[in-house]
């Protein structure tokens, strides 16, 4: 027996969407972008707009949850997205509250206005959240939240 340990790197690429970079910088976004003031912004949140983030029928979805032609969503929970918080906190971008929720500190704040200013990175994430990010309520969650309680238990 060897006491060597072999990596074998594969050729397979992570796309885009799962490295822990762009979601870290993703989420940061929809934090700033969705959630102002002392509350902070809720983790469903997160996972509801990034989800919208990755797919454009998901986008198609969450449009018409918010414009209620639809009365309710389904919300994909995707482990990257915590992966991301997670790293987003131990690199001090993030904060979380007592309440659960989480907010920028003052790095993460300057990390998104580098990002602002770069009208090419994150251009198609910055149209979408400026569009619809503050249409969708903590109310509108709260309804999703409670349909899946008791619907769904």
């Amino acid at each position: 027996m060897t006491d060597e340990i072999i990596f074998d790197s594969k050729p397979d690429a992570v796309p885009y969407n799962y490295r822990i970079s762009y979601k870290v910088a993703q989420l940061c976004l929809i934090i700033s972008k969705c959630c102002s003031g002392r509350s902070g912004c809720s983790l469903v949140k997160i996972h509801i707009f990034s989800s919208a983030l990755n797919t454009k029928e998901y986008m198609k979805i969450l449009e018409d949850y918010i414009f209620e032609k639809i009365p309710y969503m389904l919300v994909r929970f995707d482990s990257s997205v915590n992966r991301a918080v997670k790293y987003a906190i131990a690199d001090n971008l993030l904060i979380q509250l007592k309440n659960g929720t989480f907010r920028l500190s003052d790095k993460g704040k300057q990390f998104i206005l580098e990002i602002e200013k770069d009208n090419n990175l994150l251009s198609n994430e910055k149209q979408y959240l400026d569009k619809y990010s503050k249409r969708l309520t903590n109310d509108k969650i709260d309804v999703l939240m409670s349909a899946w309680r008791y619907n769904n238990a």
